[in-house]
């Protein structure tokens, strides 16, 4: 017997069950409805059988192998091999005489085995073929296909100015296949979906539009800023209409490149450039002569004198068409940015720039891909060994990141004198919908005026990972499999999912979760209950709006939301709960016991956890009428006996193990767990190692099976390490595996971790936390607890907090705010002596530092964030240190030591000067704010030391004249 929620009445105990179930059966199915739909691979991937019927010319052979023998067009490549001093660019010529002998085939074929390595000479062949994409199929391992024309080979490709007969060519050429007339679905119930066509036709439409409009400007306007020209193939020296038009391209002049080179890894140094960088606007080519990507540019350049182009794909405004994009280097993203960047969304920036609607781009707030060609001859960068990857975790994101722009380095070597394509070996399995969720742009929250503000596209992470799903589209060089992994042969090495099998070379583990509720007694491989929601994934997310929406649909007046976790995520999530419409008082918020001490703290050091603020927290929490209950851990559920509904969920307080019971239609948990169970299962069938819920790795981050790798949270180093190795930056932990794996050597390796981690979260009354954590080097027991000195700062509705290590190390960064900003330059001070940060302690405690945040922003910190600084450290240490440990070590010093000292002090004090000086002086132009350097005073004094002497003069001529 207990008291009943529904009507307030004591009842038995299974009548009270059924009866509330039956008044939940219809949120049940709406619950079930969103988490098969969501999760379903066929909702992003639909297999469909289509048959094709070929025609071809039977002639007077019948019907069969001879007669489509016969008929064929095509001649296959079987192997193509050179002499290792041969020059491979001559293998054109052997391309030639191969056509040359099939004179009656138009099209060459070339297969590339899986199973072997390609030689060099057939890489070099392949730039002048394409790849042809395979139809879904469920036989694994199949050999890549590569086709080229022969126009491809003979036919020259020449650019022609526009005329009035080639605005209907370019409209067909834009157009496409894109048939008249399609039926759309609703966006709503296709914002998933990988190959989504929702908008299209919108799209195209209104790119047609802007392209009548620039065609009309350069035909009528003698000094249009644009440039309109079609692409033909044939013979040069004929007219033009005698030659095919296969394609065509707008240009005009780039003028944003300072602002770009802010937000993206550019030169600095390309003067010879200005006024020779355009802008692509929209480029349209037939398929067969995408190899020709080189031609194309340099016969553009030799029209227009542009030699450097750009095009701007962008990921949430109107797309415009670049068939020649996959041939172009994409300009990565700065792994840190270096001023706040604002989210909200300013009403000027949406005014259309002149008459065409061609608004300028924001480099610092909209999420775009920048491409770039300058007319350097290309040059692939790829993978040697098959890697396979579990999972698509930040670890994964950053990991990934890196084997794409492994190419790019500090010196620009490689992008300066190569137009860099990649070209990888990478296949990433994960669940359904996570990468489809992960890369939607078209969600549209109806609560929320700023999408990027909205907790539904809000990542916690910090830019260098969430750029890889806003400003890099890693789906373009990585093939992604939806399934579940249901063994691993590590002999054989492949991945058995429930639809295909998937060889590696190398295989990852990367699918570490924050938060796995553990129930003793659920089966592993049982169905999760419907309204149970863990948010681990930007998938989760949505499902939770979905549920949440329904839930106030049919239960506007009696739903009850259960919240269990103690972390900032929790907070995040309750604040979205409050802004969607959940009403206070119909929520609890259960939160678990969590240790705290002396050996608590000698442990990793969590971002996601803060003391102090989550006390705040729960007092704001409280006062708006939330439910909290303190000490409560997660016992166990009961599900309705013939649904998997969860009725009510158990709790046990600690230490008083006493259990207390909630009813909730809506169950949200944030329980920290790392492991699945259900990959728990399949990892001790595969026979890798395991210590509870974590796997055991060496220093390598190998398995007992070497060729078995695995990151993130959920691992245990089997020999302990005196260092943090969680909670750990993912770039620098992406970086470490692939100096593991021979893929991308660090000179400077070490296994300890030495760069900060951001997290960033949306609080309640719209407040935003950034909270930058530094791992700790050293975990030996013997050490003292580390003992932080707390130093705050509260103004405007902003509150800052750094926290100082007893060697005076700025080891924490948290800043609360009202401002929606991305606050990723904080992470360039975490890590440094506070004497660096311009004396940041003494600063402080003389009441000269009102605001961290305004502090970390003045002209002085440039130099700190300059890339160039971190190498002016390594230079000033290299020297100073044999100078320092001799003076140190040095016997006898005697009564005259602290002369000695004091001199050796004044000496370097001015040998570090020096350096400064000139380091300014070399890179003056790299910094917004203008530095004083000495010279600048000295001009200022010999001005005025002049005018004084000519006043001087002027008075001894006169007194002169008097006498």
């Amino acid at each position: 017997m207990k008291v009943s929620s529904i009507g307030g009445t004591i009842v038995d105990t299974n009548v009270a069950n059924e009866n509330k179930f039956y008044m939940r059966e219809c949120l049940y199915s709406k619950f079930k409805y969103i988490l098969e739909k969501l999760h379903s691979t066929d909702y992003y991937l639909r297999h469909e059988q289509s048959v094709i019927n070929f025609i071809y010319p039977a002639g007077t052979e019948p019907a069969g192998p001879a007669a489509m023998a016969a008929a064929s067009n095509v001649f296959l490549l079987r192997c193509i091999v050179a002499r290792p001093d041969f020059p491979l660019p001559r293998l054109f010529n052997a391309m030639v005489a191969i056509f040359s002998a099939y004179p009656d085939r138009d099209y060459c074929m070339m297969l590339m085995s899986v199973k072997y390595r390609a030689s060099k000479s057939y890489l070099e062949v392949m730039q002048y073929f394409m790849p042809v994409a395979s139809r879904p199929s469920s036989l694994s391992s199949l050999d890549d296909v590569f086709i080229t024309h022969r126009s491809t080979i003979f036919g020259e490709i020449s650019l022609y100015k526009l005329e009035k007969e080639d605005v209907a060519h370019v409209h067909n050429l834009a157009l496409g296949n894109l048939p008249s007339s399609t039926q759309t679905p609703n966006s709503s119930s296709s914002s998933f979906s990988y190959c989504s066509k929702v908008n299209e036709r919108e799209e195209l439409e209104h790119e047609l539009h802007v392209l009548d409009a620039i065609m009309k400007d350069v035909l009528e306007n003698e000094f249009s800023e644009f440039a309109v020209f079609t692409i033909r193939c044939g013979i040069s020296t004929r007219s033009v209409r005698e030659n095919t038009a296969i394609g065509f391209v707008i240009v005009r002049e780039f003028h944003n490149h300072d602002k770009l080179f802010e937000h993206y890894h550019l030169p600095r140094q390309e003067y010879q450039l200005n006024r020779r960088r355009a802008e692509i606007i929209s480029l349209r080519l037939h398929p067969l002569f995408l190899v020709s990507a080189g031609l194309i540019f340099r016969d553009l350049a030799r029209k227009t004198s542009f030699y450097d182009y750009y095009f701007i794909h962008s990921v949430d405004g109107y797309k415009y068409s670049n068939d020649l994009k996959k041939m172009m280097m994409v300009v990565e993203p700065k792994p840190i940015k270096k001023v706040p960047v604002f989210t909200r969304v300013q009403a000027d920036h949406k005014k259309p720039r002149k008459k065409l609607n061609l608004p300028p781009p924001n480099f610092s707030r909209d999420n775009m891909i920048i491409y770039r060609h300058k007319l350097n001859p290309v040059k692939w960068f790829t993978n040697s060994q098959k890697l396979v990857i579990i999972g698509f975790s930040a670890v994964t994101k950053a990991f990934l990141r890196q084997l794409v722009f492994q190419w790019n380095s500090k010196d620009h070597k490689n992008s300066e004198n190569f137009t860099c394509l990649t070209r990888l070996q990478v296949t990433v399995i994960c669940r359904a919908g996570i990468v489809e969720a992960d890369y939607d742009s078209l969600f549209k929250c109806p609560y929320c005026t700023n999408s990027q503000g909205c907790y539904l596209s809000y990542r916690n992470e910090s830019c260098y990972v969430r750029d890889c799903c806003t400003r890099i589209d890693l789906r373009s060089w990585v093939h992604f499999v939806p399934g579940k992994v249901e063994k691993v042969d590590r002999d054989k090495k492949f991945v058995k999912l429930d639809s295909c099998e998937i060889y590696y070379d190398k295989l990852l583990l990367m699918c570490d979760r924050l938060f796995v509720l553990r129930c003793i007694d659920v089966p592993v491989y049982s169905r999760r209950p419907c309204n149970l929601v863990e948010i681990n994934f930007r998938l989760n997310k949505f499902l939770l709006f979905y549920k949440v929406r329904a839930l106030l649909e049919d239960m506007p007046r009696t739903y009850l939301v259960l919240v269990y976790g103690n972390n900032l995520h929790t907070y995040e999530c309750i604040a979205f709960l409050i802004g969607h419409g959940v009403d206070c008082s119909r929520m609890v918020f259960v939160q678990p016991h969590r240790i705290t001490g002396r050996d608590a703290d000698m442990k990793e050091k969590c971002p996601y956890w803060d003391k102090n603020l989550q006390m705040i927290m729960d007092d704001i929490l409280v006062e708006k009428g939330v439910n909290i209950f303190t000490d409560y851990d997660f016992h166990h559920y009961n599900l309705h006996k013939s649904t998997d509904f969860i009725m009510e969920v158990i709790f046990q307080h600690f230490p008083t193990q006493k259990q207390m019971t909630f009813e909730c239609d809506l169950f949200i948990s944030f329980q920290e767990g790392h492991l699945h169970q259900r990959h728990k299962q399949w990892l001790e069938n595969s026979g890798i190692e395991l210590d509870g819920n974590e796997i055991l790795v060496n220093e390598r981050y190998q398995t007992n099976d070497p060729d078995v790798y695995a990151a993130g949270s959920f691992i245990k180093m089997r020999i302990t390490p005196n260092y943090q190795y969680k909670f750990v930056s993912e770039r620098e932990l992406a970086r470490k595996i692939l100096h593991h794996l021979g893929i991308v050597t660090d000179k400077n390796f070490e296994d300890r971790f030495a760069e900060p981690m951001l997290f960033q979260a949306i609080l309640p009354l719209r407040y935003f936390i950034t909270k930058v954590t530094m791992p700790r080097r050293y975990l030996l027991s013997q050490l003292p607890v580390i003992v932080n000195c707390n130093l705050t700062t509260y103004k405007n509705k902003t509150f800052c907090r750094v926290g100082l290590s007893t060697r005076m190390m700025v080891d924490e960064i948290v800043v609360v705010t009202k401002k929606e900003c991305n606050l990723d330059f904080l992470l360039y001070f975490c890590g440094k002596h506070e004497l660096l940060l311009n004396k940041l302690k003494s600063r402080y405690r003389a009441n000269l530092i009102h605001c961290f945040l305004k502090f970390f922003q003045e002209p002085w910190t440039e130099l700190i964030m300059h890339d160039d600084f971190e190498e002016l450290q390594a230079e000033n240490k290299e020297l100073l240190s044999p100078m320092a440990i001799s003076a140190l070590s040095r016997p006898g010093r005697g009564a005259l030591g602290e002369l000695t000292d004091m001199d050796f002090f004044t000496l370097n004090k001015r040998y570090i000067e020096l350096k400064l000086l000139s380091f300014l002086r070399e890179h003056r132009r790299d910094f917004r704010h203008k530095f004083a350097l000495p010279e600048d005073f000295l001009k200022l004094d010999l001005a005025d030391y002049e005018r004084y002497m000519d006043t001087e003069e002027n008075d001894s001529s006169s007194d002169f004249s008097e006498t």
